[in-house]
């Protein structure tokens, strides 16, 4: 295997002078990690830290083929549109426009064309006219984990994808994430408290 992402210690202090300490990551291609700690630990900091979302004060982020990312600094051309797909707890979508448009959208501001045939691989073909809101929770982070396939960045981190989900659209979810990691020459680091993702993972990190 090859590195794809590598991360050494950060730390992110906030205005009111408290600091959160992340110890250092090495990320495979192939590989799924899970992020797991207490609330409060900074799961969802690191992961914002490293996809260029929220300023660290200390420490770099390296992944292949990018301009490394150091503390102080703006995230490097092309970090959060090629470098880092970032798969959120909550979905996401502009319900003035149908999930296919949604997709279309988000192609474009990865700077790619449209995807095609997407919505057939999660058995919703027949509703790429719907509106988001008019999808189960369940379907909606499903199409949630699609979007953050297009790319094909190298490196995909996923905060909380299981929230609120049931053992059959967690384990959808997951099935997913698997079948892109096998897919592409991708890491995933998935940040979480949900005891049922052990079984999907290469590797456990615990903070906190």
């Amino acid at each position: 295997m090859s590195k794809v992402l590598e991360s050494s210690s950060l730390m992110v202090t906030f205005s009111d002078q408290v600091s959160l300490h992340f110890p250092p990551l090495v990320l495979e291609a192939g590989e799924m990690v899970l992020l797991q700690g207490p609330s409060g630990a900074g799961k969802s900091t690191w992961m914002h830290a490293i996809a260029g979302l929220t300023p660290f004060h200390r420490g770099t982020v390296d992944i292949h083929g990018f301009a490394t990312l150091y503390a102080g600094k703006k995230a490097p051309k092309q970090w959060r549109r090629s470098a880092v797909s970032l798969l959120p707890q909550k979905p996401f979508f502009w319900n003035s426009l149908s999930l296919s448009e949604n997709l279309g959208l988000a192609a474009w501001a990865k700077g790619i064309d449209p995807p095609t045939m997407s919505l057939d691989a999660l058995g919703l073909g027949t509703k790429g006219a719907q509106a988001a809101h008019s999808l189960s929770l369940g379907e909606q982070q499903r199409v949630n984990a699609l979007r953050s396939f297009l790319g094909n960045a190298p490196v995909l981190l996923a905060d909380e994808p299981t929230a609120s989900l049931d053992d059959h659209n967690a384990a959808a979810v997951m099935a997913l994430l698997r079948a892109h990691l096998e897919k592409q020459a991708c890491g995933i680091v998935v940040s979480s408290h949900d005891h049922r993702l052990v079984p999907y993972m290469d590797r456990i990190v615990t903070i906190g």
